[in-house]
């Protein structure tokens, strides 16, 4: 079968001797900025999401998920997932890439403790809640891991130090989860074909779509790909393609000087009145306005940094 090319999967911090990111979101700011990860995505990494303050909802597929102050969410490789964080809400967002978790290529923790658990298509995501006993253990781990990773003070050997909390908290997690579910059973194949779709549309969003395209990508019918949409997305796909074509606009609002009508024409929108009357409804300002919103608060951030930017800095000399 030929693989679906992934959305936002490219990890522009990652680095070779050291592939783990840690995003540190804090009240809708995010630490390092990744412009992905407001919106539906997946990648190749393993995430666990482990909260600070307040509370979450994540969308995964068509299932919505709340999770509250020291909760921690698992979510497998290639999961089809967007979180949205609530008010005074933080998080740390690890992405771990799998091959940090095998020892070496080919071992046998490998095969059996990390690639059979990943290769589980009903193994979607886990909800470690700090309100079960029986988490206590694995959350333990994963505070440990967390308070390690956001240290004011280097310790001699950091990185082999966060691979053995890495795998610590792995291995509690492995323990946590029913036997029953490791078994082979087939995958789903609306989950397939919505990450088909998906790549076609975040690749092609700026130009004119119709349903027919959109749904060819998937080798489906048009009400097949509609009924796909609404199952794992929980709406259709032309809304999907709207809200998608606003949230490029933003990194264009951001950091390029472009005018309103010419950032609405490269997104694939036909007409700045609808361009705006859109944005308004989903962001509830208009465009100007956001972008005179967004130079003010990176003027703030410039002079007022957040500890733990401080902090990922220093991890990275």
């Amino acid at each position: 079968m030929e693989e679906t090319p992934a959305v936002y999967s490219h990890n522009p911090y990652q680095e070779d001797g050291f592939p783990l990111l840690v995003l540190d979101v804090n009240r809708r700011h995010c630490v390092p900025f990744n412009e992905g990860f407001r919106v539906l995505h997946w990648h190749d990494e393993i995430q666990l999401v482990y909260l600070l303050e307040g509370e979450i909802y994540a969308r995964v597929y068509g299932e919505m998920i709340q999770a509250s102050q020291g909760d921690c969410l698992f979510l497998n490789r290639g999961v089809l997932h967007h979180i949205t964080e609530k008010k005074n809400c933080r998080y740390h967002s690890y992405l771990i890439p799998p091959k940090m978790l095998g020892f070496f290529s080919g071992s046998v923790m490998e095969q059996e403790d990390v690639e059979r658990i990943l290769n589980q298509p009903q193994l979607i995501h886990r909800l470690f809640s700090a309100k079960d006993g029986q988490c206590s253990a694995f959350l333990a781990q994963m505070q440990q891991l967390d308070r390690l990773y956001f240290s004011q003070e280097k310790p001699d050997h950091t990185e082999y130090r966060l691979s053995v909390a890495l795998v610590q908290v792995w291995l509690e997690l492995l323990c946590l989860l029913p036997q029953e579910e490791l078994h082979p059973v087939k995958a789903d194949p609306r989950h397939e074909r919505i990450r088909r779709m998906l790549s076609f549309l975040h690749t092609h969003y700026a130009e004119p779509i119709s349903l027919e395209q959109i749904a060819q990508e998937a080798h489906v019918s048009r009400s097949e790909c509609i009924r796909c949409f609404h199952r794992c997305l929980g709406e259709a796909p032309y809304a999907y393609l709207k809200r998608y074509r606003l949230h490029c606009s933003l990194s264009l609002l951001q950091g390029s000087h472009l005018s309103v009508t010419e950032i609405a024409m490269q997104v694939g929108f036909r007409c700045t009145s609808s361009y705006i009357s859109y944005f308004r409804q989903e962001y509830g300002q208009t465009p100007k306005r956001y972008r005179e919103f967004w130079a003010e608060q990176s003027k703030k951030d410039k002079a007022l940094p957040l500890e733990s930017e401080t902090t990922i800095t220093e991890k990275r000399k």
